[in-house]
């Protein structure tokens, strides 16, 4: 009787694991984050725990899925081991508290997470855009013995680091329409927002990009620059708040539309980090804005994308 009793035991255990194994499978919303007995809410991230082994998430219901890892269920241990170059929150080994067919909490470097399941996703209407080309290259960009000069490419952009950070003191965001189109994977829209901090009594500044997954804005650079000191990062923000190009060629002037109106430019192309091909539309008379960027990452399918930025707002 009592071998009887044990064998029926490890069997509903088994089938227990089983079932929470399966039950992860799915979409989950969100909803709380405890750690060090603070808890938050507010949260809009879809975990996607997929049949396959792969992990998806999207920045809300209604946006679409992205590829952000794998995942295992480690039925011994009874953890969710993710595997993600992307992003911390997909990387790590959880710890299930609870699961069933409405409810997932999880631990996981000290934060307890809470997330409620989703039967779908409230995915928006595909949308149709052309997807832009930069078809300038480095060559383009070099001298007649292939060189850079850094300082005379300086000299035409219409931004100097002092002009930039006393025009962003005086705003609080900085918005973007953002059109992103994966390689061999239908196109998404998002918002990107850049908060600008302004410190009067430090007399510093510094910009913050504001994050969908952590939900909050995370800090772009590592430190604030401080106004007192603005020639040591001269080279370092030349196109502050954006991405600093290696090398780079001022290409002309050009009138540019958005939904603010329209705004006199100067065009830059160049290569960033990476060799990706970046071009700016600076606002001339706006210092730190640009109307309008297209970034391109050339990289072996499906990992290359192009991203396009459209001002949206300034606050």
């Amino acid at each position: 009787m009592k071998k009887i009793i044990i064998a029926i035991v490890i069997i509903f255990v088994a089938f227990t694991t089983e079932a929470q194994e399966k039950i992860i499978i799915g979409n989950w919303q969100l909803t709380t984050v405890v750690e060090d007995g603070k808890t938050m809410d507010g949260f809009k991230t879809v975990f996607i725990f997929s049949e396959n082994g792969v992990l998806n998430a999207s920045r809300s219901s209604t946006s679409k899925p992205m590829t952000v890892g794998t995942w295992t269920y480690n039925k011994k241990q009874k953890t969710i081991v993710m595997s993600s170059e992307l992003d911390r929150d997909f990387h790590g080994e959880a710890i299930v508290i609870k699961v069933n067919k409405k409810v997932l909490v999880y631990k996981k470097s000290g934060a307890t997470l809470s997330f409620t399941k989703l039967a779908k996703l409230d995915l928006p209407p595909k949308i149709e855009a052309e997807k832009p080309t930069l078809v300038f290259e480095r060559e383009n960009i070099l001298d007649e013995n292939g060189d850079f000069n850094y300082e005379e490419a300086e000299s035409k952009l219409p931004w100097k680091l002092e002009t930039i950070v006393n025009f962003l003191k005086e705003h609080n965001e900085v918005v973007y329409n953002v059109t992103h189109f994966p390689d061999e994977q239908e196109i998404d829209t998002w918002v990107e927002s850049e908060k600008i901090n302004y410190n009067e009594e430090a007399q510093s500044i510094d910009v913050r990009r504001y994050s969908y997954f952590q939900n909050d804005y995370i800090d772009m650079t590592e430190d604030p620059i401080w106004m007192n000191n603005l020639e040591e990062y001269e080279y370092d923000f030349m196109f502050f708040p954006k991405e600093n190009l290696n090398l780079y060629k001022v290409v002309g002037l050009e009138s540019l539309e958005t939904t603010l109106g329209i705004f006199e430019c100067t065009v830059v192309e160049g290569y960033g980090d990476f060799d990706g091909k970046i071009k700016y539309w600076m606002v001339n008379e706006k210092p730190g804005v640009f109307a309008k960027i297209v970034k391109v990452k050339d990289a072996p399918a499906p990992f290359g994308y192009t991203n396009v930025f459209i001002l949206k707002e300034i606050k």
